[in-house]
Parts: C-alpha cells; sequence; structure tokens
C-alpha cells in the first residue's frame, strides 16, 4: 500500500465547529418516478414515495425537474405545514440477533448499511470516524455531539454481533472528539480506541484496515453516522435527518448542519450562508470526489449528500501534459494515467479520489477521463 498523503486546506477556509440545525425548511423537495402524485395531496411526515423518505408533513405541489446527487430528476414540491404529523406511532423495534437487525434495516430502507451487515462472517467491527472528503466534518460532529448515546449503541452493536471488542478509530486531530469519548471509555472496557494519522482516503476500508493492521475479510466498518442511523432505527425513529458540511473560499464562514431530507440548497444558503464571490463553482459531495454541479438553485439534499463545495471560480491555465509521472506516483492504486489519458480510456481499477488531479501541474481533468465525469457518485 503506498502512504497516505495529509491534504492541507486552503488558508482562506475554516469550517466552524459546531452544529446548525436547520429542521424547520418552508419546503422540501422528493423525486417523482413512477407513483403519481395529485396536486394538493396530502403527505404524512416518515412515509416513503418511491422509496424517497418524506422529511415533513404537508401539502404536494409539481415542481419543475431538481438535481437528486447530482442528476436532473422530476419532482415534487411539499410545502411544510410544521405539524410533524405522522400516520402511524413509533415502534421500537426489538433487535436481539443479527438477523433481527438486518430485518430492522430493511423496514427503515437502510438497504447500504444492512448489505454490509447481511455478510456470512463478522470477526472484526471497526467504527470510523473518518470523512472522505477534505472539506467534510459530519463523522466529526457526530461523534461529538452524540458520543454517550453512540457508544451505547456500538456496545450494543458488539452483543447483536456476538463479538469480543469493538475498535473505534478516531483522527488524531480530532481533539474534541477524544476527550469525550475517553472521558466514559470505563464504561466500555471492550472498546479499543485507536487514534490514526490525518490522511486522505483512510475511510477507504483497505486502508484503514492496513493501519488497524487487522484483516480485511470478514471486517465490518461502520462510520459514525451509520451508527447514528442505526441508533435512530432502534429508537423507532426514521432518519429524516442528516449531517452535512457546506465550506469553500466563495463562502464568508463554512458550517456544519443537521438538516432534512429533501431540502433544497438555496433554502439553506438564504439563512445561513453568504457566497461572496460574483463567480463561484458548486461541488456535490467534494472538491476532489465530488462533481461540478449546473445549478446551484437546483440542488436537492438526499440521504447520500455529505458535503457541498462552492469554491471561487479560477481561470487556471490548462496545459499539455509534461510527462512529469506525478499522477501516477501519487495514484493509490497504479494506474498508468498517462496512458489512460494518451489512449482515451478509463479504468475500472480508479477510485475516484481526485489526487490526480490534485497533482496535475499542467491543470488536466485527469480523474474525468480516467474514470468518467460521474465516477465520485460511485460507492468506494
Amino acid at each position: 500500500m503506498k502512504p497516505l498523503i495529509k491534504l492541507e486546506n486552503e488558508p482562506d477556509v475554516f469550517i466552524v465547529n459546531n452544529v446548525n440545525e436547520f429542521l424547520n425548511p418552508l419546503c422540501i423537495y422528493i423525486p417523482l418516478n413512477a407513483t403519481k402524485v395529485k396536486e394538493g395531496q396530502y403527505f404524512y411526515k416518515d412515509t416513503y414515495l418511491d422509496n424517497n423518505l418524506i422529511s415533513i408533513s404537508g401539502y404536494a405541489t409539481l415542481s419543475n425537474p431538481k438535481l437528486f446527487n447530482g442528476k436532473w430528476q422530476k419532482s415534487i414540491k411539499i410545502d411544510n405545514d410544521f405539524k410533524e404529523n405522522l400516520s402511524e406511532k413509533k415502534i421500537k423495534p426489538k433487535v436481539k440477533t443479527k438477523e433481527d437487525l438486518i430485518v430492522a434495516l430493511e423496514a427503515s430502507h437502510l438497504e447500504k448499511i444492512k448489505d454490509k451487515i447481511n455478510i456470512t462472517q463478522i470477526d472484526n467491527l471497526v467504527i470510523s470516524c473518518f470523512d472522505e472528503e477534505i472539506y467534510e466534518m459530519n463523522e466529526f460532529m457526530c461523534l461529538a455531539e452524540n458520543y454517550k448515546e453512540l457508544l451505547k449503541v456500538i456496545d450494543d452493536l458488539k452483543k447483536i454481533l456476538s463479538l469480543d471488542k469493538v475498535t473505534l478509530a478516531i483522527k488524531n486531530t480530532n481533539v474534541k472528539g477524544i476527550k469525550k469519548v475517553k472521558s466514559i471509555k470505563g464504561v466500555y472496557p471492550d472498546l479499543q480506541i485507536m487514534l490514526l494519522p490525518d490522511r486522505y482516503l483512510m475511510s477507504y476500508p483497505n486502508n484503514l484496515c492496513s493501519y488497524l493492521n487487522i484483516p480485511n475479510a470478514h471486517t465490518l466498518i461502520l462510520t459514525t453516522n451509520e451508527v447514528y442511523q442505526i441508533m435512530e432505527i432502534l429508537k423507532g425513529k426514521k432518519i429524516s435527518e442528516i449531517y452535512l458540511t457546506i465550506s469553500g473560499n466563495a463562502l464568508k464562514k463554512s458550517l456544519i448542519f443537521k438538516t432534512k431530507v429533501g431540502v433544497s440548497l438555496i433554502e439553506i444558503i438564504k439563512n445561513y450562508l453568504k457566497i461572496t464571490s460574483s463567480s463561484y463553482e458548486v461541488y456535490l459531495n467534494g472538491y476532489l470526489k465530488g462533481v461540478k454541479m449546473p445549478s446551484i438553485d437546483d440542488v436537492i439534499i438526499t440521504e447520500d449528500t455529505k458535503s457541498i463545495v462552492i469554491k471561487k471560480e479560477l481561470e487556471e491555465e490548462v496545459s499539455e501534459c509534461i510527462n512529469c509521472g506525478a499522477c501516477m506516483k501519487i495514484c493509490p492504486v497504479n494506474i498508468n494515467v498517462k496512458k489512460c489519458f494518451f489512449e482515451g480510456y478509463q479504468s475500472k481499477k480508479c477510485l475516484g479520489c481526485g489526487l490526480c488531479n490534485y497533482i496535475c501541474p499542467a491543470n488536466l481533468k485527469l480523474k474525468e477521463m480516467v474514470r468518467g465525469d460521474n465516477s465520485a457518485q460511485d460507492e468506494n
């Protein structure tokens, strides 16, 4: 494995180290797929439309297409009646075994977490507090804000999965989270805390297991936010709220939010943020791994949205490849980036991490050539 590198934040990007709650939006947007919706139809909070959770209650109107996970889709707008009306009472699932947990996750439409847990054998459980992108602090703040409840759920998961211990992997620069976890560590003697260096791509399973010196096979890795989601469904709740980082040098300040799924990005900006540049770019889920958005007005926050980067648009001078080989030296999976670039083919090995773009002195968009424009939306 190549040594992981530390990426430095831009000096004019500072993320404020607290969480702003935006839980009462004027409206939300839901992608409209197969199900027909009538104008003025009423929707209850925590119900589903085509497997999409409705995070508020209110009446629906048809809307123009919006950007969901970077793709244009037909949509409906639900105007918030601020009543949080539910169609049924909350029911706490009884979860004592791995099978019970899988059923509860499936009922709550948490397919990604269910697929992670639904493997034949689990020998190690690792909770990762590492965010995927340089300008994200969701895992960091989720741990700092909910550490008491999260550690209790982690201990419950250890028992449910019949494991002897659990490893909590924390960035060694996460001073706030480390102090809070260690303050109650004695309550959970089977919890092993591992402080790892702040390195890009540490969140990837292969890298994390390598630094922890454990085999990747039969190791279940859950993020702090995934544990938070499990905690919520064990309470009988639906996952209608997510942590979101909005940052960039085109903003007066960068903030972390706890917000509803389905909220329009522009509504959050109007309430909390100020764009300081007249010319800027918007990236969904990070500047390195993410995808550039064609419109800031139409971006909708989904359960898969982790970050928005709003950065000043720079006129970078693009030159011809100088054959320096820096892109191949930095590539974590040893792709022959130059060959992909000159011969025009894409590599299935590509992680979409963006390090080739980051290092290229000619400012070539290598990631988009090696893996394709939408590669950043793929799973690790």
